[in-house]
């Protein structure tokens, strides 16, 4: 089993790093969730490499790697990591919440392109069976495409609002996560997606199981 240990430079602590989307950007696809630290380091980082630790030069962990910025999708580029003190409060001070599936936002002309009735949309490219997104009914894409260079799953659901909040940007799916969140059990969460050219209605009730996630 091979390990890599990364210990190279940081350049700097951004709250912002460029979001995760296809609209035609040059930034888009990085893959780094908005609101949160990040460290931007000159660590080789390739596809395969997120959710590993960077370490100082102590040893200490002081960040987990979370995409990159590169026009080729190759290693180099600008490298960002989240900090240590956002993964605490990620994973041990907020409440836990895994949906089960993996998106990607469209918006701009991207959006018009798939005939999203509104400016953006999480476009779902997987599900994981048994997950939460799986038993509320919610489809994966099934058909490859590259779209402005990024490679994407095609023809499953478009999700355009969660809980009454419209999906605009990665702020907005910030938003729809916290109102998961503060679900109760026994209360509804209600999706809408565009599937097959025609807006569905989804839903499914909170779990009264301690573990959070949608029954």
């Amino acid at each position: 089993m091979k390990y890599s240990w990364w210990a190279h430079r940081t350049a700097c602590l951004t709250r912002s790093p460029p979001d995760t989307s296809v609209d035609g950007s040059p930034d888009a696809g990085l893959g780094v969730r908005p609101g949160y630290e990040y460290l931007q380091t000159d660590a080789a980082i390739n596809r395969g490499n997120s959710g590993g630790p960077i370490f100082d030069m102590k040893g200490e962990v002081i960040g987990i790697a979370s995409g990159i910025l590169s026009h080729s999708g190759g290693f180099e580029g600008i490298g960002f990591a989240a900090t240590a003190n956002a993964v605490r409060l990620l994973l041990l001070e907020r409440k836990p919440f895994w949906s089960g599936m993996e998106g990607i936002i469209i918006r701009g002309d991207v959006a018009a392109a798939f005939n999203l009735p509104q400016r953006a949309g999480y476009l779902v490219q997987r599900v994981s069976q048994e997950s939460p997104a799986w038993r509320m009914g919610i489809r994966p894409g099934a058909l490859r495409a590259t779209i402005r260079g990024t490679e994407l799953l095609i023809g499953g659901d478009c999700i355009l609002s969660c809980n009454g909040i419209e999906v605009r940007d990665e702020a907005s799916l910030e938003s729809i996560y916290e109102s998961i969140r503060k679900l109760e059990p026994g209360q509804t969460v209600i999706s809408k997606v565009l599937r097959a050219g025609e807006i569905v209605e989804v839903r499914s009730v909170v779990s009264s199981d301690p573990d959070p996630r949608i029954p």
